[in-house]
């Protein structure tokens, strides 16, 4: 291959965005094995798993079992799209710093689509809607959460929180609230009455859309 093919030589002179998804991973993994360059290696993973989106979402045991990868490679794989994924939440929340709509409030948990196990998470704010801090509550099962009011009203007290917004993700993709959902919903609300720190919204992320409980509606993601 000529030196201005070369992906590292090509990321140099034209800069990362010359390059498509296959030559980026042949750099994270550097080489493949003996019969098989590390070009149809990375050509390889993207025809099995179609987009980056979808690799995320493979566990590292799975992806080190690839022909080339190794368990180094799959590591140095992982870890890039890792990067990938806080990079993009972190400049969500600097647009959204401020949280008036669900809309804006799922986009600040965005990352929470590429969990697979539920995960339950509150934004607290101050009496600007400003973000104080996000914090996960806890994590459940693949299709059960598990949180209690004092777990969340101890974090809003302990951030001097004046409300929140509570999120929690559907690992099936379907935001649709569960009686679970709906219950735990009304117990929280009503003990935000009681303390004076109230919960804004509950909205449940699917994989392309949510639900939010003020809006009473699922809203599909543009």
């Amino acid at each position: 291959m000529e030196d201005e093919l070369k992906p590292r030589e090509k990321l140099e002179k034209y800069g990362p965005q010359s390059l498509k998804d296959e030559e980026l991973i042949a750099i994270i993994l550097r080489h493949g094995v003996k019969n098989y360059n590390v070009f149809d290696v990375s050509e390889q993973i993207l025809k099995k798993y179609k987009t980056l989106s979808q690799l995320v979402d493979i566990s590292l045991e799975e992806i080190s079992k690839e022909k080339g990868i190794g368990k180094v490679g799959a590591i140095n794989l992982k870890a890039a799209l890792e990067i990938g994924k806080r990079y993009h939440l972190q400049k969500l929340r600097q647009k959204y710093q401020k949280i008036t709509s669900p809309k804006e409030a799922y986009h600040a948990c965005e990352d929470m689509i590429y969990l697979t196990k539920e995960t339950v998470r509150a934004i607290f704010l101050d009496s600007k809607l400003h973000i104080i801090t996000i914090k996960d509550i806890s994590n459940g099962t693949v299709n059960m959460s598990i949180a209690h009011p004092r777990d969340i009203f101890k974090e809003a007290i302990m951030y001097n929180a004046v409300s929140f917004i509570l999120i929690h993700n559907h690992p099936s993709g379907d935001p649709t609230p569960s009686m679970h959902d709906m219950d735990i919903t009304k117990k929280i609300m009503e003990s935000g009455e009681i303390l004076g720190i109230n919960m804004n919204d509950h909205i449940i992320i699917g994989k392309d859309s949510y639900f939010s409980f003020t809006l009473d509606r699922s809203e599909k993601i543009d």
